[in-house]
């Protein structure tokens, strides 16, 4: 049997045993679904069986496993013909093809593997293909300006090295001639951004011309979703953009470097790469940058608590104006506080006079108004299980002071707590258009924060993980509509046979039981 014939047999069966589809794969390791259906039927060869084996390898290497799968793959990688050393990604890589470039596989003797480190380009076009580095060193020369490469793993490889060498909280800007741009979406990358904003505090800009491709645009959105809910990345958009005969990404590192990829949509062609470090030119393309940047619009905006108006009106459109409304939250929703509590809570946290006549006269507002939106409205909301049972053992709620009109972050105590559920439960009983799901799954929320959509106007992300809440408000459809499928989709996932209302007031009940205990304790403490 030939190694291409091999390829297509092994990636068959490791598919078939993780329950894998083609297009999952092909999403992951950002080829056209096509390709992948082409190496189940026939596999590949050459330099390209290398450089595929490579990405299906690293994206499966990291994918979770059950102990059932992980001793089906062990028993086959135990023959691989590679040291006891060697990375599991490797070792995957060769059984799926045999005739994998083993030095490939293993990294070479350079940091950058497989990547071509010139001076200029002049020199480039008298090196065509050649794989080792020049005499004058490797990437640390302070010399070498330009690098090229070719292939996805080469790329990724580059990438990681530059985002290393950013400078710690810097802003990172990257441009994109269209959003079929396939490499930004695949797993590995975003990936990579999502560990160099967690590890060096990275902010990232994303400036998409776009030809108004919805199912490209989509794709790009669900990518990068929980950084944009996070507020970590800002995404903006110059449409009207013709489609491109090629597609090109610009990543930009004030005073390190600009890495650019370019791709031919479509095609089974390898993303060829261009690494420039030489400053002038990375200035220039960051000064280019902020001029387009002026044309284009932004798909989200970032408020810090410090705007009050913008959030109260925000809110009062939500609660208060007729129009379904979906609620994600990690954490108690105020807005089911009565009046007299909630006047309580701002006496408490130190308002009087004018301060507080105000917001507890705009809260009774919101109240009114969405007294009456429920009678003709849909709101549907998604509880945190373990969160909620969280706060019936500690007897206190975090939250962003937003919802009081004020900034930084309330913990609210068990009384106020123990209101709140008694709002939720009576909301449950007495209206039929309001409903809530309880999830003990914690990955489906992002701790101290919410998501609010409002069906066909806008969407908003209150996060609190700091002492300096923020929001994140859009009303562009393209995103709303993202966020609406992904909520419905989870809706549909949990929602069994209308039972969740009954199951909801329950488990509410009881929580709220357990919360009012843990207050009592507190006050006899």
């Amino acid at each position: 049997m030939s190694c291409s014939d091999l390829f297509a047999r092994n990636l068959r069966s490791i598919l078939q045993q993780f329950g894998i589809s083609s297009v999952q794969l092909a999403k992951a390791v950002g080829v056209d679904p096509s390709l992948v259906s082409r190496w189940r039927r026939c596999g590949c060869s050459g330099r390209n069986g290398t450089a595929y084996a490579l990405a299906v390898a690293a994206y499966l290497a990291d994918k979770n496993r059950s102990p059932e799968n992980a001793a089906w793959l062990a028993a086959r990688l135990r023959d691989v013909p590679l040291p006891p050393t060697a990375p599991d990604t490797a070792r995957l890589a060769l059984w799926l093809y045999p005739d994998a470039d083993v030095d490939a596989l293993l990294g070479g003797e350079d940091e950058y593997p497989n990547l071509l480190v010139v001076n200029s380009f002049r020199d480039a076009a008298v090196l065509p293909g050649r794989r080792t580095l020049p005499p004058n060193g490797g990437m640390a020369g302070a010399e070498q300006t330009v690098s090229a490469g070719i292939g996805q793993t080469e790329i990724l490889t580059a990438l990681r090295g530059e985002l290393e060498r950013a400078p710690v909280e810097c802003l990172l800007s990257i441009h994109l001639s269209s959003e079929a741009a396939a490499i930004v979406t695949c797993r590995p990358w975003v990936q990579l951004l999502h560990e160099a904003v967690q590890t060096r505090g990275l902010r990232l800009r994303m400036l998409v011309q776009s030809a108004n491709n919805s199912a490209a645009s989509s794709k790009l959105v669900s990518a990068y979703m929980q950084l944009l809910v996070a507020g970590s990345l800002e995404l903006c958009i110059i449409q009207g953009t013709p489609q491109t005969f090629a597609t090109t990404v610009h990543v930009l590192i004030p005073g390190v470097s600009a890495l650019t990829v370019s791709e031919a949509p479509l095609k089974d062609a390898r993303p060829v790469m261009t690494l420039v470090r030489d400053p002038e030119m990375v200035s220039g393309l960051l000064d280019n940058f902020e001029r387009s940047l002026r044309f284009a619009r932004p798909m989200m905006t970032a408020y810090d608590d410090s705007f009050a108006r913008n959030i109260i009106e925000t809110f009062f459109e939500e609660y208060g104006v007729p129009g379904s409304l979906d609620v994600i939250k990690c954490g108690l929703n105020p807005m089911f506080m009565s009046v007299e509590r909630y006047r309580e809570v701002l006496r408490a946290f130190g308002h009087e006079g004018e301060q507080y006549r105000w917001r507890h006269l705009e809260f009774a507002r919101f109240k009114s108004a969405m007294a009456q939106v429920l009678q003709d409205s849909r709101f549907r909301e998604v509880l945190s299980l373990q969160k909620l049972r969280e706060v019936a053992r500690t007897g206190q709620c975090k939250m962003p002071a937003m919802y009081f009109m004020d900034t930084g972050v309330w913990h609210l105590n068990a009384a106020d707590c123990v209101n709140i559920l008694d709002g939720y439960i009576e909301a449950l009983e007495r209206v039929p258009n309001f409903h809530v799901i309880l999830l003990e799954d914690e990955a489906l929320f992002m701790p101290n924060s919410c998501w609010h959509i409002k069906s066909n106007r806008h969407i908003m992300i209150h996060s609190w993980n700091t002492d300096r809440p923020m929001m994140v408000y859009s009303d562009q459809m393209m995103l709303i509509d993202e966020f609406q499928k992904h909520f419905d989709h989870l809706w549909s996932k949990v929602n069994l046979g209308g039972s969740s209302k009954r199951a909801a007031i329950e488990t509410l009940r009881q929580i709220r039981t357990q919360c009012a205990e843990s207050g009592l304790r507190q006050a006899a403490q």
